[in-house]
């Protein structure tokens, strides 16, 4: 056991849940990533409004863990939504229905839904549905960031010019049908054992969907200009000024006057990464700074640095150092 509730098993040795693989030295190994589930936490959350989760301190999605929602009634008024983060949002028909369905410009009229069809929105695009018949439907919610570290842990590699998910609309998907209805059936399981099994599930989905529909974006034949040395130097600022609290893509373009979409091209022309990889390097050099010269807990030290867990702040801390916090203050306590 390492110094936050993660794991490093090789061998025929036993797994527990959030499996994440890497190889070391010729041989597979996984290390598992656990975040202690809070009793109060639902599995699925319901939907008062079309693909909108009644939770509030999870659907900024910051933090690269999936949001599971649940659409289901007989309402037939038209309903509008457009994902303003950077998420995916992956639907799984549960019961036969009926709907009027627009996706951006494309319009599906009159379209009969069966159990097991999917579809998928990427983030930006304007999707509108009308229902014409009682339905039950499964929206997951899953942050671009997840995305992009699943990637990089089946892959071997951080996907360079991002990653996105192809909408099969229309399709049926029996794996994503048992998965999301397996998911239905332990939401009412009390304590963390519903939790681990969920984000055994979860991990399951997203595997499946990039296997299957995962794109990694094209490169780009015209030159990204950088961003210039004024937006830059408000950029880092702002980056510098909010590294222990929640921030967004859209805050720190903001602070630069840029729209989302040019703002982190230019960043990435300018710095060679991308925002959200600056933010996470500027957080680790800042936990390397205190583990160095505090004896601060590192579950403390995690929040203070901005990190919405341990494991997490764990995991990304070995990808970018190559050891764990408690090893990094070991090795460096030794040295001076």
């Amino acid at each position: 056991m390492t110094d936050s509730n993660t794991l490093e098993l090789s061998g025929n040795e036993r797994r527990a849940p959030r499996a994440i693989w890497k190889t070391t030295q010729g041989q597979s190994r996984i290390l598992i990533s656990l975040e202690r589930p809070r009793p109060s936490r639902a599995i699925i959350h319901k939907e008062k409004k079309w693909r909108l989760p009644d939770i509030s301190e999870d659907m900024n999605l910051r933090n690269p863990r999936l949001v599971i929602s649940r659409w289901q009634g007989t309402n037939r008024h038209e309903h509008s939504f457009e994902i303003s983060g950077e998420y995916h949002i992956l639907a799984i028909v549960l019961q036969p229905s009926q709907l009027s369905l627009q996706l951006g410009p494309k319009l599906f009229p009159c379209q009969k839904i069966v159990p097991g069809m999917i579809q998928i929105t990427p983030p930006g695009l304007p999707a509108r549905a009308i229902y014409s018949q009682p339905y039950d439907t499964l929206h997951f919610h899953i942050p671009n960031v997840l995305l992009m570290e699943c990637f990089e842990w089946s892959h071997g590699r951080w996907p360079r010019d991002g990653v996105a998910l192809r909408d099969p609309l229309p399709a049926r998907d029996a794996l994503l049908q048992k998965l999301g209805t397996t998911l239905t059936s332990i939401a009412d399981i009390e304590g963390s054992h519903g939790s681990l099994f969920a984000d055994f599930l979860s991990l399951a989905i997203i595997t499946h969907l990039l296997g299957l529909y995962g794109e990694t974006s094209p490169s780009k034949t015209r030159r990204t200009s950088a961003l210039s040395k004024w937006r830059l130097r408000r950029a880092v600022e702002f980056i510098e000024a909010h590294l222990e609290s929640p921030v967004a893509l859209a805050d720190v373009a903001g602070a630069t006057g840029l729209s989302c979409m040019h703002f982190a091209a230019q960043f990435r022309a300018a710095t060679g990464v991308r925002p959200h990889e600056y933010l996470l390097r500027r957080r680790i050099a800042r936990a390397q700074t205190m583990l160095a010269t505090t004896d601060m807990p590192i579950v403390e030290l995690a929040l203070t640095v901005g990190f919405s867990s341990q494991a997490h702040f764990t995991v990304v801390f070995k990808r970018l150092s190559g050891l764990t916090p408690l090893r990094w203050r070991q090795v460096h306590c030794l040295r001076s």
